[in-house]
């Protein structure tokens, strides 16, 4: 049986900024997890990383995730990326269209690069 806790985020902080590898599958019964996440790094307005490379499933649910931080980072004048090089979370970014609209970046460290201050 699946269940929210088959996500995990992992944080570090890299140059002053929050590193979250997150691992496993990202669909409606999780994707309210990595919201909280976002959620908590806005409020306390961190830049931050999603490393989505571990990731084995992202649904819609997960895109609408990614798309709802897009906007809301923008509009709190933060910086963030995004990894997702495998085909689980690349596939599903592309098809949708999304791939082009988010700070989708090749590696952590471009991503690192991308939302540091200059």
């Amino acid at each position: 049986m699946h269940t929210p806790n088959d996500v995990r985020i992992d944080t570090e902080q890299r140059q002053g900024i929050t590193l979250a590898r997150t691992a496993g599958e990202i669909d409606a019964l999780s994707a309210p997890r990595l919201r909280e996440f976002v959620g908590d790094q806005l409020a306390a307005a961190r830049d931050f990383v999603l490393d989505l490379d571990e990731v084995t499933f992202l649904s819609s649910a997960g895109l609408q995730v990614l798309l709802d931080t897009d906007r809301a980072v923008l509009s709190r004048r933060l910086r963030w990326a995004l990894v997702g090089t495998t085909r689980a979370v690349a596939r599903p970014l592309e098809v949708t269209g999304l791939a082009p609209r988010l700070p989708l970046q090749p590696s952590v460290p471009a991503a690192l690069q991308l939302v540091a201050r200059p």
